[in-house]
């Protein structure tokens, strides 16, 4: 337990300037004075986050110590709250930090709190909550109440939390959650040796140097924690003999800051504890995905579900959500999107002691002895030598990972057999196989009955399976997301009943994949006239989420046989692609299909009736239509049934069975719309309503000569293969949004006249164009300008001091012009 803090920081603060002046700017966005109203609240609140012993109290400090230099608050207070604070002592340090004076000891709550408001009535404050706890003892009820007497203070108030627990930050209504950043390696040792070292005795120059150096060398081994540097320095700092200095490079010195981390890890439920050691396993710094991260944990049997409703994903996604809100693992500014993660040194020197022999890892260059009794093995770079003397001996082996580099080494084909035979209990087998194999999985795969993840990697890699591997019915995912595979029978897939992903290079096409209901990942399905391939087959794989591309509709037979699909109930899939046979022609005819050369059978029930019977689920994102030849597009897409009110993004290509354009009367939040070689003779009649839409793109749609009133949002416009007229359309006065004009390939003799309107354009490109022979005025808001392919003439005079064509685009700056 941390002792009572106070507001003052320590008489030097190392590599904090930055995070200072961050944390000062915010308090400082909202600089109205005013009372707060009824709606809002006067205060907002910033929350500093990260492990035991990173700096947080001591930024908070910083930070406190230059606004009360400054005056911009009224009144500066610091309480630390710590773990089983009490709600009553709170309210009384902050009465008496408000008021000067000592306050009697009030038993009754309420006259506490109103007590406390009178104080703050008409003062812009900065409240500082240091080490605020988030756990099962601390309800967000009492943070809240914590909170409820602030309301009395002026408009601008801030609240600076520090705490291990970014969920206590997000509990506060911290609007900006601020992770504490390790510090700058020059930094921290100019820190460490500040504390060992400040005026010592040391008048010896060459003893002074031998100090710094081995001080450099001992900093080096503390995982960049300032609590570690504070507490290392002092005990060296209590000896200065350089025997004594000399010895500590060899003795483990995190036992303080560890004990801190310890105790945090104990707080964490057993399972959660479980996932966390498991990372040990990875090198320091190794960038992890979650996902993948999540899948590994749950092929390990670590997640557990508490009753037959709840999702493994999600129950995974929850322990690795407490394990980022403690700050046991972090994710940096480039990466939250992409959810990859790492973890803290000294957090992963914590996860590799608790884990003990359960996980090792070889590192390249590594020569080590592994432990007989190692569960979870990582392999950065395949040494054969290592695989066959050590690791084929290992017969409680749960995880093999071996790390995929373009540069590192890979298995053989012919190890894998090896591999089979020795290590039955493998859970998990991540194989990077070495450049241009063609790996034949053995038919012993088989027998592998406890392995629930195969990874196959590898550059230019092809992975024929077996007709075993349809034996593996444990298994959850098969990834071999860089590489080719192929079947030698496709037959048996469809018994990988427990299959949750699978990701390959190639189409996935196999029969009776309906039998896979717990399948999450499905990128296409091609519906065939053939047993085991029809669309009835995606009836039951409701937990399909992501992107699906469904070819082959021209296949479906009856509007029944579509609505059996029931595409609607598939409630996780957010991209979506309908495909038909590529048919320029009308429908009961034969087709030969040019792209991939099947031929397309359109008999039966009309391409509409299909289409409408393939409605969306309704939190679709994206929407793609391809080829399709019907007269009238279904009610759920004009708003009919108020289904796709979630679209942001639809696409048309090669629509040729209608003159008409679809209703898009509900797609309010429509911010993509691609219409490319369609046989519309308009865009929908009321584009103005798409208040959305950002960009819209027209290409090669030949029946389309003008545009109609466009909505304000667009920012993004492309107008490609206009060759219906020599006229241009009007662009539009009221795009005062519109940033990007293309337009490629037209027939045009002139651009339209009224460009110069556009007030906001800054980029415009014009390629292929070549009738066009002069620019119109256009507006001093361009800073890009692109002419490609168009008129000789036309180019020359751009490049022309003095042309009239030159002086319309002279201001743009000449690294920014591009004639060619």
């Amino acid at each position: 337990m941390r002792p009572q803090t106070t507001s003052a920081p320590p008489p030097v603060v190392f590599g904090r300037d930055g995070d200072l002046e961050m944390i000062r700017s915010m308090l400082r966005d909202t600089p109205d004075d005013e009372p707060s109203s009824s709606k809002t609240k006067c205060y907002s609140v910033i929350g500093i986050h990260g492990i035991p012993g990173s700096g947080k109290t001591t930024l908070a400090q910083y930070v406190c110590a230059n606004e009360r230099e400054d005056s911009y608050f009224n009144l500066v207070m610091w309480i630390r709250v710590s773990q089983n604070f009490s709600v009553d002592t709170v309210f009384t340090e902050m009465i008496e930090i408000a008021s000067g004076c000592k306050t009697d000891q009030l038993s009754n709550l309420d006259m506490l709190q109103m007590k406390l408001e009178a104080e703050l009535t008409g003062k812009k404050f900065l409240l500082v909550l240091d080490d605020v706890w988030y756990d099962k003892d601390v309800s967000e009820q009492q943070l809240d109440l914590l909170l409820s007497p602030l309301k009395a203070g002026n408009r601008g108030s801030k609240v600076l939390v520090t705490t291990r627990f970014a969920d206590a930050g997000r509990a506060l209504g911290a609007q900006n959650l601020v992770p504490i950043r390790e510090m700058d390696e020059e930094q921290y040792v100019s820190m460490f040796m500040h504390y060992a070292l400040d005026a010592a005795a040391i008048s010896d120059q060459a003893l002074l140097r031998e100090h710094e150096c081995i001080g450099r060398k001992i900093a080096e081994k503390l995982g960049g924690s300032p609590l570690a540097a504070r507490t290392v320095a002092g005990q060296l700092r209590r000896r200065l003999d350089i025997d004594f200095w000399r010895r500590s490079l060899n003795r483990d010195l995190l036992n303080h800051t560890m004990g801190a981390l310890w105790w945090s890890y104990q707080q964490l439920e057993e399972h959660v504890r479980q996932c966390f050691t498991y990372c040990s396993m990875f090198p320091r710094r190794y960038e992890l995905n979650r996902d993948e991260l999540v899948h590994l944990w749950i092929a390990q049997g670590f997640v557990e579900t508490t009753n037959g409703t709840e999702d493994m994903e999600d129950v995974g996604h929850d322990y690795f959500h407490v394990l980022l809100s403690r700050s046991f693992i972090s994710i940096g500014n480039n990466t939250t999107s992409s959810g990859n993660f790492t973890i803290h040194d000294l957090l992963h020197d914590l996860a590799g002691r608790v884990a003990g022999s359960d996980c090792f890892r070889i590192e390249k260059g590594m020569v080590c002895q592994i432990p007989r009794d190692v569960r979870h093995l990582f392999i950065e770079s395949y040494d054969r030598e290592v695989f066959t003397d050590q690791i084929l001996k290992l017969e409680t082996l749960r995880t093999l990972f071996m790390s995929y580099s373009y540069r590192s080494n890979g298995m053989a084909a012919e190890d894998l057999e090896d591999l089979l035979k020795a290590l039955k209990k493998l859970r998990v087998a991540h194989v990077n196989f070495r450049h241009k194999e063609k790996v034949l999985l053995p038919a012993r795969i088989g027998e592998m009955k406890h392995l629930r993840c195969i990874f196959v990697s590898g550059y230019w890699i092809r992975v024929i399976l077996p007709p075993a591997f349809g034996k593996l019915y444990h298994l959850q995912k098969f990834d071999a997301l860089n590489c080719c595979f192929g079947y030698s029978t496709d037959k048996e897939m469809s018994n990988l009943v427990n299959l949750r992903y699978i990701h390959t290079m190639n189409k996935l096409e196999f029969p009776n994949i309906g039998r896979l209901t717990l399948l999450r990942t499905l990128d296409s399905f091609t519906v065939r006239k053939e047993a085991g391939y029809e669309i009835q087959q995606l009836e039951h794989l409701n937990n399909l989420r992501g992107h699906l591309i469904i070819y082959g509709l021209e296949a479906v037979q009856s509007e029944e046989e579509a609505r059996q699909a029931k595409l609607a109930d598939k409630v996780h899939i957010s991209d979506l692609e309908l495909e038909w046979c590529f048919s320029h022609q009308s429908s009961n005819l034969l087709v030969e299909n040019k792209e991939e050369g099947r031929t397309c059978d359109q008999s039966g029930d009309p391409p509409d009736k299909i289409l409408e019977a393939l409605c969306p689920p309704f939190l679709v994102t994206s929407l793609c239509i391809r080829n399709y030849s019907g007269s009238t597009y279904p009610s759920w897409l004009s708003g009919e049934q108020r289904t796709l009110e979630n679209l942001q993004h639809l696409h048309f290509s090669y629509c040729n069975g209608s003159d008409a354009p679809p209703k898009l009367e509900l797609c309010v939040y429509l911010r993509t719309l691609s219409v490319l070689n369609c046989s519309w003779n308009s865009l929908p009649d009321n584009m103005e309503n798409l208040t959305s839409l950002e960009e819209l793109n027209i290409m090669s749609c030949k029946n389309i000569l003008s545009l109609p009133r466009l909505p304000m949002s667009l920012e993004r416009l492309s107008l490609d293969g206009w060759n219906g007229s020599d006229a241009p359309p009007r662009v539009g006065e009221f795009l005062v949004n519109l940033h990007r004009l293309q337009i490629s390939s037209c027939s045009w003799n002139s651009l339209p006249k009224n460009m110069e309107q556009l007030t906001s354009l800054e980029e415009l490109a014009i390629d292929s164009c070549e009738n066009i022979l002069s620019l119109p005025r256009l507006p001093r808001s361009i800073k890009k300008f692109q002419l490609v392919g168009c008129n000789s003439s036309l180019s020359e005079s751009c490049r022309t001091g003095g042309h009239p064509n030159w002086e319309k685009i002279a201001h743009i700056p000449e690294d920014f012009k591009f004639i060619g």
